[in-house]
């Protein structure tokens, strides 16, 4: 028997129980936690290859032939199941699901299930090992055997479902990028150690060509997994999905690290940064991709946005930066479009607003002196034929229409400051300005709006003109305010002979005026009401007259 005095056995020993105990407690470990994506396959890799390696040191320690064949027999299903979970969690750590099948597990678990029954019943036919028996190796007695052609079948079936477990990480590389470097590293990292192992037992290298660290290996190989699950997170379907929604986006994104170097690109930003971007300064591959530049940036003939966001660890310490770049170069042109267009709308107001101004000056002057000058001729002469009455009426009418011009230049324009107004106040305010010595005025409620005060005035004083004008000096107007929510509503009507339904709709239009006036007064209504965002209508009025609804004006207090 091993002599378990001598150093090489008290060391081989101790790493098997080490193995042992550290396989089983990390796959008690892992299976309570063996929800997690892969966590079932490296709970129960762990607990065979812990199992296993305790029952290799119980064949070196054993102090009889028997107790040694019924460790190797103990171990033979534990090592058996190792290949075959090592392929069932490559396939889950990849990501390909769909290969996991029930099917595909039995088939896959089917060779090792043969081996072992073949290894159990080796002592009759030498199919899966040949010659088992005790064998002396310096300082230790061990269970020395050859391989039978159905054991040397399962060598070549386990070491191919390592490559093609360790070919399936490697692809996960190739499809995901830096992403996950960390990951398939400890992964490929740890793959290695049952490789080794194997080729240690199966090749004389030295001394103690008998022993088989494969055990320990397995562990060990179980324990980079264990990590790779559930320290790292990697297969977290949450983590999966947002790298894989980063890779599809639109938008460039890059991913720097603490020293100020990129980490990692998606597809947009590769197409934008120079080939050899990763791995560079930031500031040398894009020194405008820092906190506290103007956005948006120019890139080409395109512009970004940008986003940075940290990356920090649990602890809170700084790992780097996301920066998500947004193609807002649509935005922009079209920004600049609007601008140009406001700029040249301003300078066309502008121009109007002159020319209003020459108008009024120019014109008012001489119509004032030839008004002065019909109603002197017409103190001293008389009037007999009424021309001096035409030519004073039509130098009147001269100066609504200029009056109404100008009034016209500025009541379309953008309403900036608005005042608390009450509706009714206005109403009656105006009123009382004009002459309207046989005219009845009939208000109905009362609001408080929101409003440029001097252009709502000019707006009902247009309306109560309109109503003077086409209904006669005794004219009924009446005017209904009534308010729902958070808006009121003004209606000015009459009882004179109304607007035909055809004519309804143009009556607000520039020139347009169905009694000889200048048909500017209701197209200062539209405008002024238009500037406020309120919009107008025309009705007939319950006494048959014309009634304008203005809706849509904002209350004070809603």
């Amino acid at each position: 028997m091993s002599d378990l005095s001598a150093l090489p056995v008290q060391a081989y020993l101790t790493a098997c129980l080490l193995a042992g105990v550290i396989g089983l407690w990390l796959g008690r470990v892992a299976w309570r936690e063996r929800d997690e994506p892969g966590g079932l396959e490296v709970a129960l890799y762990l607990l065979s290859g812990g199992g296993a390696s305790l029952l290799y040191g119980l064949q070196i320690a054993a102090s009889g032939e028997l107790a040694m064949r019924v460790a190797l027999s103990l171990a033979t299903p534990l090592l058996g199941a190792l290949p075959v979970l090592w392929m069932a969690f490559a396939l889950a750590f990849t990501g390909r699901e769909r290969w996991r099948t029930e099917n595909r597990i039995v088939a896959l678990a089917t060779p090792a299930f043969v081996w072992v029954l073949l290894a159990w019943s080796s002592g009759t036919h030498g199919l899966a090992r040949r010659s088992v028996a005790p064998v002396a190796d310096g300082p230790f007695t061990l269970l020395g055997y050859g391989l039978g052609p159905a054991g040397g079948a399962f060598v070549l079936f386990a070491y191919a479902l390592c490559l093609a477990g360790a070919s399936l990480v490697v692809d996960l590389y190739d499809r995901t990028g830096n992403r996950y470097r960390l990951q398939t590293f400890v992964v490929l990292l740890g793959t290695l150690f049952p490789f080794l192992a194997g080729a240690v037992t199966f090749v004389d290298v030295g001394s103690y060509g008998d022993l088989s660290w494969l055990p320990t290996a397995f562990v060990i190989h179980g324990v980079f997994l264990y990590g790779t699950v559930f320290w790292l997170g990697t297969l977290d379907a949450a983590v999966v999905a947002r790298d894989t929604a980063v890779e599809v986006m639109q938008d460039p994104v890059i991913v720097s690290g603490s020293d100020g170097r990129i980490r990692d690109l998606n597809p947009a930003a590769e197409s934008l940064l120079p080939p050899d971007a990763v791995g560079s300064s930031l500031s040398d591959v894009f020194p405008r991709l820092e906190s506290g530049v103007e956005h948006p940036i120019a890139i080409g003939d395109r512009e970004f946005d940008i986003q940075e966001n940290p990356i920090t660890d649990p602890r809170g310490t700084d790992r780097g930066h996301v920066f998500l770049l947004r193609d807002v170069t649509a935005r922009e042109r079209r920004q600049a479009e609007l601008e140009r267009r406001e700029a040249e709308l301003e300078r066309q107001n502008e121009r109007l607003e002159e020319f209003a101004g020459v108008v009024s000056h120019d014109l008012r002057n001489p119509l004032a002196a030839a008004s002065a000058a019909v109603e002197l001729a017409r103190q001293r002469d008389g009037d007999p034929d009424g021309a001096l009455e035409r030519a004073a009426n039509a130098h009147e009418r001269m100066d609504d229409m200029i009056e109404g011009l100008l009034a016209l230049a500025t009541a379309g324009e953008t309403v900036d400051d608005l005042d608390r107004v009450s509706l009714d106040g206005t109403v009656r305010r105006v009123w009382s300005r004009l002459e309207t010595t046989d005219a009845t005025l009939t208000v109905e409620g009362d609001a408080t709006a929101l409003a440029d005060r001097d252009r709502l005035e000019q707006l009902t004083s247009n309306l109560f003109r309109n109503a003077i004008e086409h209904a006669g000096e005794d004219v009924a107007v009446t005017v209904a305010i009534t308010r729902g929510g958070d808006r009121a509503a003004l209606s000015i009507g009459d009882d004179g002979p109304g607007i035909p339904a055809e004519e309804r709709e143009r009556v607000t239009e520039r020139g347009v005026s169905l009694g000889g006036g200048t048909g500017l007064g209701l197209a200062i209504v539209g405008d002024i009401a238009e500037a406020h965002g309120w919009t107008l209508s025309v009705a007939e009025s319950d006494a048959g007259g014309a009634r304008f609804v203005i809706e849509g004006m904002e209350v004070a207090d809603p």
